[in-house]
C-alpha cells in the first residue's frame, strides 16, 4: 500500500521514516509533506521519498496513494484530516486525535461519509507484551481486577516553546503528549473508563501541562491511577495490574514495546510473559496497512481517539 507522510520532523524524522517505513514489508512510503517547500524537498531526497512538498493537494494527488500518516502539530489535524478524507484516502492520525473531543468525532463522522478508515496513533495497542497482558486478564491469571496502577515520565526541552506549550496548538501538554497513551492502554486491558480526576501542574512556566495526576473509576469497578511528567530526568514507563489472584507488570514498554512484562502470581516465580519486542512504529504501521486493505483486526480507532479525547476534557478541560 502507497502511503504519504504528512510531516517531517519529531517523530517522523526519528522513528516513522527509518524505523516503521524502513521496514514494513507491506507499506511504501511515496509522498512527504513539510510545512516548508524545501525542507519538504529536502527530506524526500535524503530518505529515497520520491515526492517531498509544502502543498497538501499535491501530496494527496500523488499517483496511486491509498493511505496518510498525519504527525503534524495538533492543532492541524481536523483540517488535514477531513482533506485526506475528501481525497478518498485512509487516515492514520497521531494522537491525540484533535484540539477537543467535538473535532474528533466530527473526523469520526467524515471517515464514515467519505467510506475511509481512521486509525489513531496509539503504538502501545501493537506491543505483545500489552497483548498478552489483555489476554492474561481476560483469562483470568491475576483473578477478579481491583486496582491498576500507570506512570511514564520523558524529558522535554525547556524554553523556547515548542507547539506542545501553547494551548492554541496543543490543548493540553504531558498529558495529551504521553498521557493519553496509558488512558488508552487502560481501556485496551481493562475496559472503558467510567470518570475520572485529575490535578496538573505547570513546573515548567508554560501554558499547558507538564505534569498530572489522576484517579481514574473504570466500568467494571476497578481503579487506576495516573501519573505523568514530562520534565523528569529520564524516559521511563510502568503499568501493574494488580488482582486478587496475581498482577501484571509492564516495565518501559509503553510506547515503543522494547521493555518487559511479568507475571507475579502466589507461590510462583515471577514469569516473564513479554515475548517479541518489534518496534511498535513498525507493528503499527503493518497492522493497519493491513486493515485499510480489508483484514479484519484489532486497532486503535478513530472512536478510540475521540474517547480518549473526552476522557482528557474530564480530566482537564
Amino acid at each position: 500500500m502507497k502511503w504519504g507522510l504528512v510531516g517531517t520532523g519529531g517523530i517522523a524524522a526519528k522513528a516513522l521514516v527509518p524505523g516503521a517505513f524502513g521496514n514494513a514489508t507491506n507499506a511504501e512510503l511515496v509522498a512527504v509533506l513539510s510545512s516548508d517547500e524545501e525542507k519538504g524537498r529536502k527530506f524526500a531526497e535524503e530518505n529515497g521519498i520520491p515526492l517531498g512538498t509544502g502543498d497538501l493537494d499535491q501530496l494527496l494527488a500523488a499517483d496511486d496513494l491509498e493511505a496518510v500518516w498525519i504527525a503534524s502539530p495538533t492543532h492541524l489535524h481536523h483540517e488535514q484530516a477531513s482533506a485526506a478524507f475528501a481525497a478518498g484516502k485512509h487516515v492514520l492520525l497521531e494522537k491525540p486525535l484533535a484540539m477537543d473531543a467535538e473535532q474528533g468525532w466530527e473526523l469520526v463522522e467524515r471517515a464514515k461519509r467519505a467510506d475511509r478508515l481512521l486509525a489513531t496513533g496509539y503504538q502501545a495497542r501493537y506491543v505483545p507484551g500489552h497483548i498478552e497482558m489483555k489476554r492474561l486478564i481476560a483469562e483470568g491469571a491475576v483473578g477478579e481486577v481491583i486496582a491498576a496502577r500507570t506512570w511514564y515520565g520523558i524529558h522535554r526541552p525547556g524554553p523556547p516553546p515548542e507547539w506542545r506549550q501553547n494551548r492554541d496548538t496543543a490543548h493540553w501538554g504531558a498529558l495529551a503528549d504521553v498521557g493519553t497513551h496509558h488512558i488508552d492502554l487502560l481501556r485496551m486491558l481493562l475496559g472503558e473508563i467510567k470518570e475520572g480526576k485529575a490535578y496538573y501542574a505547570k513546573h515548567m512556566g508554560f501554558e499547558t501541562d507538564d505534569c498530572a495526576a489522576a484517579a481514574i473509576e473504570l466500568e467494571a469497578g476497578s481503579l487506576a491511577t495516573l501519573t505523568i511528567s514530562s520534565n523528569v530526568w529520564a524516559e521511563s514507563t510502568r503499568v501493574e495490574v494488580h488482582g486478587t489472584g496475581g498482577a501484571l507488570v509492564a516495565v518501559d514498554t509503553s510506547p515503543r514495546g522494547q521493555g518487559t512484562v511479568t507475571l507475579l502470581q502466589p507461590d510462583a516465580d515471577p514469569q516473564d510473559v513479554t515475548g517479541e519486542t518489534p518496534l511498535s512504529f513498525l507493528a503499527q504501521l503493518e497492522t493497519v496497512t493491513r486493515v485499510f486493505g480489508g483484514e479484519d483486526l484489532p486497532y486503535a480507532t478513530g472512536e478510540d481517539g475521540a474517547r480518549n479525547l473526552e476522557i482528557l476534557e474530564q480530566l482537564v478541560p
